[in-house]
């Protein structure tokens, strides 16, 4: 996976297949201390000490259907390739978090890619799920709730197209105004400089 955002969706996706009722996304990225990181919290089933250890084995899953999980493991060897690290904590009928750390600059890290689009698919397939997302820059902060724009939609379902689009194009205009690397025009002027 060479775009952060097929991660994303993966761990959203462990998430809640894990019966998570909130699923929270916290990205920061600093040019300025030069680091990329990206926090995942769940209050989902967790895992059992066990499963913990091996939690990086590509042949461990939980999935019944397809035995491999290689998710994980290939983020943490990202993420060590370009000076940082993932770390995972859970507590079994609790939760789980995932914290993975980039250099910002460092020249193999993945691209952000389609952030914007991976929230809303993730948030549309499993509407009763409390999805939030926050991201900070060097320039600003944005947050987004999946709870509010529903309460915001009254009764419109997420799952509507023209909805789904309206609340992605609205992610990723409040990323641009702080900068967010996953932004082209972002992405285009950091070429420039």
């Amino acid at each position: 996976m060479n775009e952060l955002s097929l991660h994303i969706l993966d761990i959203l996706g462990n998430s809640v297949r894990a019966g998570a009722g909130e699923v929270a996304l916290s990205i920061t990225e600093s040019r300025a201390e030069n680091i990329y990181r990206m926090v995942f919290r769940d209050n989902g089933k967790g895992m059992s000490p066990e499963m913990l250890a091996d939690v990086f084995n590509p042949w461990v899953t939980s999935r019944k259907q397809r035995r491999v999980g290689l998710g994980l493991s290939l983020l943490k060897q990202s993420a060590e390739l370009c000076g940082g690290d993932l770390v995972i904590s859970s507590v079994a009928n609790e939760g789980t978090t995932v914290c993975v750390e980039f250099e910002f600059a460092h020249l193999d890290r993945p691209v952000a890619g389609d952030i914007a689009g991976t929230l809303v698919i993730t948030a549309a397939s499993a509407p009763e799920i409390a999805f939030l997302y926050s991201h900070t820059t060097d320039t600003g902060h944005y947050q987004f709730s999946s709870v509010e724009v529903m309460d915001a939609l009254d009764g419109v379902s997420l799952t509507n197209p023209s909805i789904m689009r309206a609340v992605e194009e609205m992610i990723r205009e409040n990323l641009r105004e702080i900068g967010a690397e996953g932004d082209v025009s972002a992405m285009l002027q950091l070429l420039r400089n």
